[in-house]
């Protein structure tokens, strides 16, 4: 028993030497990601790209409406058949709203994941250059469920932020040199 109880400590007194030596950091990737100069830029095209999509998407929704309160409105004064045209109508073109909402939420998720991609792919590889610099043990995501807590001393998010910044900036200086 009294080995045991000694194996024990020891175990435990070796596993707290390993773990003072450990150097963990958080970073919260979207953050990094949304707020970086690059994230910016991205989130700038997004919009721009979507824009036309968006004032599309109002013009349905208005002629919807409008359409939606004809039929109130004259709901009284027409035949059983016309009012069914004007119901057919009315459900017909709202199926096409659906169908156009549905394709430009593709297709604005396609957009974002080509505008965004090439910055996540920096960023992880900067995340793992600057692990190996600074001599971490481990980086989480912040957003990671598994994450329960965290000191903020070890949050390096705004670190990483500046060096995405200074790493892009420099991309962006080497590809206009090239030209």
């Amino acid at each position: 028993m009294k080995k045991i109880i000694i194996s024990l400590t020891m175990v435990l007194f070796f596993t707290s030497l390993a773990l003072a030596q450990t150097k963990l950091g958080i970073i919260d990737v979207k953050k990094v990601v949304y707020t970086s100069e690059p994230g910016q830029q991205a989130k700038k095209e997004l919009q721009k790209n979507t824009e036309k999509m968006k004032q599309n998407l109002r013009r349905q929704k208005e002629e919807l409406d409008k359409l939606r309160e004809e039929l109130q409105n004259q709901s009284l004064v027409l035949s059983q058949e016309a009012k069914q045209d004007k119901e057919l109508a009315f459900k017909r073109k709202y199926r096409d709203f659906q169908d156009m909402l549905r394709a430009y939420q593709r297709k604005a998720a396609l957009e974002e994941k080509k505008l965004f991609q090439p910055i996540l792919n920096s960023l992880f590889k900067l995340i793992d250059e600057y692990g190996k610099k600074h001599k971490f043990t481990l980086i989480l995501d912040t957003r990671n469920p598994a994450l329960l807590y965290a000191d903020d001393a070890i949050d390096i998010t705004r670190e990483i932020i500046v060096e995405l910044n200074r790493a892009w900036r420099a991309k962006g200086k080497n590809k206009s040199g090239k030209k």
